[in-house]
């Protein structure tokens, strides 16, 4: 588990939604709820967002400062939403967790030693690029790696193949295929 990256925030005021277009080229809408903050309106620094994600990701735990609280929230992002044609965000939801509570969450699958497949002459298929667990949001993990090196044509690698931390529960079918080596085709 990395440490959570930091993400600023404002408290944002329900207004018309040309208000909100307008906000749009600067700040990025977004909600923060959860069992103990209910439902708050946030603005999030457009420039600043955006490199996060690009660095980080936005999958895992951030710590959302939010101008006007004591101490940031733990959060992890619900719902991300872009524009189908520029990919820019549009909208971010966040729910806050308690750090002592079990959770649910999606982790990447990250599929390392293709180039091996490739000197076999074998096809690369890729399956499920994500799979659910449980456990508590500090243990969350960043990515699951799976090395498909060692396959030979016909092989395949699934869930019940990962190499899973402890203190993590799989949620997700053991038997979902992450990747398969096949035979190239005559």
């Amino acid at each position: 588990m990395a440490i959570a990256q930091k993400i600023a925030a404002k408290k944002r005021e329900i207004k018309s939604k040309g208000y909100l277009n307008e906000k749009r080229q600067e700040w990025i809408p977004g909600v923060l709820y959860g069992k103990d903050t209910g439902n708050t309106p946030v603005f999030l620094g457009r420039k600043e967002l955006s490199k996060t994600f690009t660095t980080y990701g936005s999958r895992g735990l951030f710590s959302l400062e939010l101008e006007g609280e004591a101490k940031p929230f733990m959060v992890l992002v619900r719902e991300l939403q872009r524009n189908p044609l520029s990919g820019q965000i549009n909208h971010v939801d966040f729910l806050n967790v308690n750090m002592n509570e079990t959770i649910k969450s999606m982790v990447g699958i990250h599929i390392i030693g293709e180039e091996e497949i490739i000197k076999k002459e074998g096809i690369l298929q890729l399956g499920a690029k994500e799979i659910e667990v449980s456990c508590l949001p500090i243990d969350i993990p960043e990515i699951f790696e799976c090395s498909v090196a060692d396959l030979e044509i016909g092989e395949k690698v699934t869930v019940a193949d990962l190499k899973l931390p402890d203190n993590v529960e799989v949620l997700s079918d053991l038997d979902t295929l992450l990747a398969t080596v096949l035979a190239p085709s005559m």
